[in-house]
C-alpha cells in the first residue's frame, strides 16, 4: 500500500525557513497540481514556481519536506491541476502517499474555515495542526473517520464475499466496508457493516491491518472472519449492487496495490490467510 513507502513519515511541525527542493502540495477543489507520465506521479516544488507562493509546513517523508500551498491558486510550468482520482491510477509510491495524504491537509482547511461553535471565522495555527476561531478560541483538529473493510471468508467452499457499491463512482469489486458508529468498537462495526450488507453472520474475527486514507478523511481497518451459519447472502440493495462468494482460485487481484481492500484480496488469493 503507498503508506508502506513512506517508512520515515513525520507528521510533526517544521517551522524552519522553506527550501528550493522542498515538494508543494497544491489543490483546488478535486484537483491536484501534479503531472503523470508512464505511471508515475510527480510534484512540484518550491523552485519550479516563477512566484512565492504560500505554503505551510504538512509532514516529511523520505527525506524531504512537503509543504501545503493555501494562497492562491498556484501555477507551475510542467504541471497542471488533474482529477484527486487520477492519483488511484499511478504507481504505487511516497509521491502517491504525499498527494493523497496533502489532500487531506487541504479537505480540512478548506471544510473548517468558519467555527462550528459561534460561526466565527478560524485562522490556522501550523503549529499545532488546527484551525483556532478568533472570536471563541475553539480548536478545531484534522477529521479522521474510522471505517472497516472485512473479508468475510468460507472454508467449506475456499470462497469470500465480493461487493460492489450501489452508488458512487467507483464500480470494481470490494469487500464488505462501512463507518465505525458512535459508542462501537470496530469489531463490533465489522459485524454489524456484514450483517446489514449481506445478512452473514460472522465469527472468527481477526486483524489484518489499517490504512490511512485521505481521499475520503478516513482510516481503514481491516479485519478477516469467518462465516457463521448460513452462507446465503441477502444483500442491502441500497448499499450494494452486487454481492457474491467467488472461489480462490476465481480471483483476480494484484500484489503492491493501492488500498487495503485490494492487499487483503490479494492476501487470500495467495492463502496467506
Amino acid at each position: 500500500m503507498f503508506q508502506d513507502f513512506a517508512v520515515d513519515f513525520r507528521i510533526e511541525y517544521d517551522g524552519s525557513e522553506r527550501a528550493e527542493r522542498d515538494v508543494v502540495l497544491a489543490y483546488d477543489g478535486k484537483t491536484a497540481l501534479c503531472s503523470v507520465s508512464d505511471g508515475e506521479l510527480r510534484l512540484p516544488r518550491i523552485c519550479d514556481f516563477d512566484r512565492t507562493i504560500s505554503a505551510v509546513h504538512a509532514f516529511r517523508a523520505g527525506g524531504e519536506r512537503f509543504l501545503l500551498s493555501l494562497g492562491e491558486k498556484p501555477e507551475a510550468e510542467g504541471f497542471e491541476y488533474q482529477d484527486i482520482d487520477r492519483i488511484k491510477t499511478v504507481s504505487p509510491g511516497l509521491r502517491q502517499f504525499a498527494a493523497v495524504t496533502g489532500y487531506h491537509y487541504y479537505r480540512f482547511h478548506m471544510e473548517n474555515r468558519f467555527c462550528g461553535k459561534c460561526g466565527g471565522k478560524t485562522v490556522h495555527r501550523p503549529e499545532k495542526r488546527c484551525m483556532i476561531c478568533t472570536r471563541c478560541g475553539n480548536e478545531i483538529f484534522p477529521k479522521i473517520s474510522p471505517a472497516v473493510v472485512v473479508g468475510v471468508t468460507d472454508d467449506r467452499t475456499d470462497s469470500i464475499i465480493l461487493t460492489k457499491y450501489a452508488g458512487g463512482s467507483y464500480r470494481k469489486y470490494a469487500l464488505v466496508a462501512g463507518f465505525a458508529e458512535m459508542g462501537e468498537t470496530a469489531e463490533q462495526a465489522a459485524r454489524r457493516e456484514v450483517m446489514e450488507e449481506t445478512g452473514i453472520e460472522i465469527t472468527e474475527l481477526k486483524y489484518f491491518g489499517s490504512q490511512p486514507w485521505g481521499f475520503s478523511q478516513n482510516m481503514l481497518i481491516g479485519f478477516f472472519a469467518k462465516a457463521k451459519g448460513s452462507r446465503r447472502i441477502v444483500m442491502d440493495q441500497e448499499e450494494l449492487s452486487e454481492a457474491k462468494w467467488v472461489r480462490r482460485d476465481e480471483l483476480e487481484a494484484k500484489e503492491n496495490s493501492i488500498s487495503l481492500t485490494n492487499e487483503m484480496i490479494w492476501a487470500f488469493k495467495c492463502g496467506k490467510v
